[in-house]
């Protein structure tokens, strides 16, 4: 019985070990996403310029006409003319 509460405790201490292994790679991992997540999105935020075609994060094309400061002014399909912000465009489509 003695060998068998060394044996629980070595394969306790072992899954701890793998479990905090794991935890390390997937922070480092999630880190180095972040930043490319980051690096993107100050890309499109920085080029941002009118005659784009951009899409928001809810899915809606548009055409920007003017950008000023943190506002940028869309045109969609429909002609009406959206004033949001510059944060809110997920993509610059090409």
């Amino acid at each position: 019985m003695e060998n068998f509460g060394q044996n629980v405790l070595a394969s306790s201490v072992a899954l701890l070990l793998i479990m905090a292994v794991m935890g390390v790679v997937y922070f480092i991992w999630s880190k180095a996403n972040m930043k490319k997540k980051v690096k993107y999105f100050e890309h499109i935020h920085t080029d941002l310029a009118p005659g784009q075609r951009v899409m928001f994060g809810g899915g809606i094309f548009g055409d920007v006409k003017s950008v000023n400061g943190d506002v940028v002014e869309v045109k969609v399909r429909s002609g009406a003319t959206l004033d949001v912000s510059r944060y809110a465009i997920q993509e610059i489509v090409k």
